[in-house]
């Protein structure tokens, strides 16, 4: 196999742990979990709207649940910025409580996501 580079992204990736997710749940939730109502998947929705629902210019950014982040933070999401601007390492790390802190987390994001032309 040739290993090839197939293009250079411009978006900003979101990772966010769904292992941490998993110790959001509390045992009365266990049994109405599901993948829709899981609070990484409910954060990643509430971060998607805020900046995927058309705007224009569009933000650089594409969100996806990942595997373990290893921060492990209990009762709260680790969340990783891969491509962040106006940061000298590009990679941002933070945890947050995916019920309570969805606004403030995006109002950070905001500050270090490219906004397209």
């Amino acid at each position: 196999m040739t290993i090839k580079l197939v293009r250079r992204s411009q978006h900003a990736h979101l990772l966010l742990c769904r292992t941490c997710g998993d110790t959001c749940i509390s045992s009365a939730d266990q049994v109405a979990a599901n993948a829709d109502n899981h609070p990484t998947h409910l954060l990643k929705q509430h971060i998607e709207n805020a900046f995927l629902n058309g705007q224009s210019p569009a933000w650089q950014l594409r969100v996806v649940e990942s595997s373990c982040l290893d921060i492990c933070p209990v009762g709260a999401v680790s969340v990783r910025l891969v491509g962040a601007e106006n940061s000298e390492a590009r990679v941002l790390t933070w945890t947050c409580d995916p019920r309570a802190d969805g606004q403030e987390i995006v109002d950070i994001l905001k500050q270090h996501i490219p906004r397209g032309q």
